[in-house]
C-alpha cells in the first residue's frame, strides 16, 4: 500500500514559464485472447487499437487512428504471488497525438518491441500488486528504414477490490485503481532532456458476465513529455478490455461431468 501511494502522490509535475500542454481524448480497445500450456505457463495475445479525436474540428474520439498493436505474451507462475512473464514478439504502430487537422496527414512509426516482467501480489482487504516492466523497443521514428533502440522501465503499482452481490451473488465485480511510471533510456532517447516518459492512473471495473469471457472498462489519465522537454501531452483514455480466457481447451478439454455415485448429496 504505501509503494502505491508514494507512485500515485509523489509523481509532481512542476510547471514553469515557456511550458505547452496539449489535451487529448482518446478511445483504446484490447482484444485479449489467452490459454494454459500447462499447469504453470500461459500464452496471451493482445491485439489492441486506439482512435482520437481531431481538433479542433472533430471531437469523436474515433475521428483519425492513433495507435494499432499486436503483442503476445508468455506468462509463467513461479508462485501463486508470484508471476514472470516474456514477451518474444511486439509489433505496433503508433500515430502522432493530433494538435492540429494536419497531424492527421502524419505516418505511423512502425516499432518492434520485446520485454520481460515480473509481477507480485499480496492478498487482504485491498489486493495489492507491484509489476516491474523492461522493454526493448526498435522504432523507424523518422519513417526512412531506420530503426532506432532504447530501453524503457515500467513500474506498475496497483490495487485490486473484489465486491460480491452487486451483479450476482457467487462472481464479483473487481474494482481496479493503478498508478504506472515509465522512464526510458538509450540511443533512440539520449538527446532527449529527460528519462522520463509517461504516467497513467487508471481506474475501471472487470466483470466476467459469461464463463471464460470478462469485460473491463475504466479510465485512464496520461501525461506524457515530447521530445522537446517543454512540451507535454496531458491524455484522457476511454478503455475496454475483452479478454477471451481458455481460448482453445474449453472446447478441446470440455468440464468433465462428475459420475452420479460421486457426487455429493445437496
Amino acid at each position: 500500500m504505501r509503494k502505491f501511494l508514494f507512485v500515485l502522490f509523489t509523481f509532481i509535475v512542476v510547471n514553469t514559464n515557456g511550458q505547452q500542454h496539449y489535451n487529448h481524448s482518446l478511445f483504446w480497445f484490447r482484444l485479449a485472447i489467452s490459454d494454459t500450456i500447462n499447469n504453470k505457463l500461459k500464452w496471451e495475445v493482445y491485439l489492441q487499437k486506439r482512435t482520437q479525436t481531431l481538433p479542433p474540428i472533430d471531437n469523436n474520439i474515433f475521428a483519425t487512428p492513433q495507435f494499432n498493436s499486436v503483442w503476445v505474451w508468455l506468462n509463467y507462475t513461479i508462485t501463486p504471488r508470484l508471476k514472470a512473464s516474456i514477451s518474444p514478439f511486439g509489433y505496433f504502430e503508433s500515430y502522432i497525438l493530433n494538435t492540429k487537422p494536419s497531424d492527421a496527414n502524419f505516418a505511423p512509426i512502425k516499432e518492434f518491441r520485446w520485454a520481460v516482467r515480473v509481477e507480485h501480489e499480496t492478498k487482504g482487504v485491498l489486493n495489492f500488486s507491484s509489476r516491474y516492466t523492461l522493454e526493448y523497443r526498435w522504432r523507424d521514428l523518422h519513417n526512412n528504414g531506420e530503426y532506432l533502440s532504447n530501453w524503457r522501465i515500467r513500474y506498475m503499482a496497483k490495487l485490486e477490490k473484489p465486491v460480491k452481490g452487486i451483479l450476482s451473488k457467487t462472481k464479483p465485480i473487481t474494482f481496479i485503481l493503478y498508478d504506472e511510471l515509465f522512464l526510458q533510456f538509450g540511443k533512440a532517447v539520449q538527446n532527449n532532456p529527460n528519462i522520463f516518459d509517461q504516467n497513467r492512473v487508471y481506474i475501471g471495473a472487470s466483470y466476467e458476465p459469461v464463463r471464460n469471457i470478462k469485460l473491463n472498462v475504466g479510465y485512464v489519465w496520461g501525461f506524457q513529455a515530447r521530445n522537446s522537454g517543454k512540451e507535454f501531452d496531458n491524455i484522457n483514455t476511454y478503455w475496454v478490455i475483452l479478454t477471451l480466457d481458455n481460448f482453445i481447451s474449453q472446447f478441446i478439454h470440455p468440464k468433465k461431468t462428475i459420475p452420479l455415485a460421486i457426487r455429493s448429496v445437496p
